[in-house]
């Protein structure tokens, strides 16, 4: 009948208009990326600005072929994919997003993770996994064929851990802890003028806080 409507069109109609505000609901095991961010404060994007070795190289340190200043935001998806995550960590450390990706590689399980801040590349972190525990032989393997790149750097056989920078202050560290961790810090104008932006967004909201702290014991 003209003007009327069944209670299953009614359905429908109310339906279809509320579903159109329905929130997005959150990535599958998002908890996990939060948990695996390799810069979670402000300390923590300290230590990567303030780091610096001794062992130098005389090849540039790479990035899945890349040299570290050809890293870039506008083209991040044709240079590695599209991520498995994006973790927005701007409401902790200004303009900083972090892009997961998950790969698997021969038998290895690869956790890998780049760090932006304004765009600009700063950091990128790749955990090394495997379907058990990732045995000492395994570890020798993935360092020789890190190692391979830089022929001129010498490392303790008895150990996985090492780090070294390259001509323009890029470095790669490791770390061995059940994983294999690597990570790689890139150093270039791009890089110093965040740093410097970083610093005098840190120092700003030191000095808020300082100035609140002090306030607080009069009110």
């Amino acid at each position: 009948m003209n003007g009327q409507y069944s209670i299953n069109q009614i359905l429908f109609f109310m339906f279809s208009f509320f579903s159109k505000f329905k929130k997005k609901p959150l990535q599958k095991n998002s908890a996990f990326y939060y948990r695996e961010n390799q810069i979670q404060n402000v300390d923590d994007l300290k230590t990567v600005f303030n780091k610096t070795v001794s062992v130098l190289t005389k090849h540039p340190i790479l990035y899945q072929g890349l040299t570290l200043d050809k890293i870039l935001a506008v083209e991040r998806e044709k240079q590695f994919a599209e991520e498995s995550f994006m973790l927005d960590h701007n409401e902790v450390i200004p303009g900083h997003m972090i892009y997961f990706y998950k790969k698997s590689v021969e038998k290895y399980a690869l956790l890998m993770q780049l760090h932006f801040i304004n765009n600009t590349f700063i950091f990128a972190n790749t955990k090394v996994g495997s379907e058990s525990l990732v045995s000492d032989k395994d570890k020798q393997k993935i360092s020789d064929q890190l190692l391979h790149h830089y022929p001129d750097v010498v490392v303790p056989n008895n150990t996985f851990e090492y780090e070294f920078m390259d001509t323009q202050g890029n470095i790669i560290s490791t770390r061995d802890h059940i994983y294999l961790y690597i990570s790689y810090y890139a150093n270039n104008p791009a890089v110093e003028k965040i740093k410097q932006l970083s610093e005098n967004t840190i120092s700003a909201k030191i000095s808020g806080k300082e100035g609140a702290d002090k306030l607080d014991k009069f009110i």
